[in-house]
């Protein structure tokens, strides 16, 4: 979920312990649930918003076939202006809330999220503390590329 902030140069993300998250959560919640129905559902997970469910690929609605909005308009890096290291991300739904522009994307690269077991709860998992992530993430990266690569 980001905010279209011209100042800051495009789009830009809105961190979930952000105090606008709270009032623009359910927004993005009930927006999601008119346009998808039960098929979709928008979670306020850790480290980022979670979408639950089945997207499919390439899914318009035909009735705003002239909406600039339209579901999978993707981002452009070079359009906006973006830096090398920002993401690129696809655009599912477009709205406005308190005078500001709100997209629901998708990243278009993977997100890698890594957690332990929770000892005090077997169906649980905890995400790595900063120390940790530093720790291990470098040879889980290495390992993903490795099997990305074979495929």
């Amino acid at each position: 979920l980001g905010y279209v902030d011209e100042r800051q140069g495009g789009l830009v993300p809105l961190e979930l312990d952000d105090p606008m998250m709270d009032d623009v959560f359910p927004v993005a919640e009930l927006i999601i649930e008119e346009e998808f129905g039960e098929e979709l559902s928008l979670q306020r997970t850790p480290q980022t918003l979670t979408l639950v469910g089945e997207l499919e690929e390439g899914e318009d609605d035909d009735d705003e076939e002239d909406d600039e909005d339209d579901f999978g308009e993707e981002y452009d890096a070079d359009e906006q202006g973006m830096d090398d290291d920002e993401e690129e991300v696809e655009i599912l739904l477009s709205f406005e809330h308190r005078d500001k522009e709100f997209h629901i994307v998708r990243l278009l690269d993977p997100v890698l999220l890594v957690g332990i077991n929770d000892a005090e709860n077997e169906e649980r998992r905890i995400l790595l503390s900063p120390k940790q992530a530093d720790a291990v993430m470098p040879a889980l990266e290495k390992i993903f590329l490795q099997n990305q690569q074979k495929e």
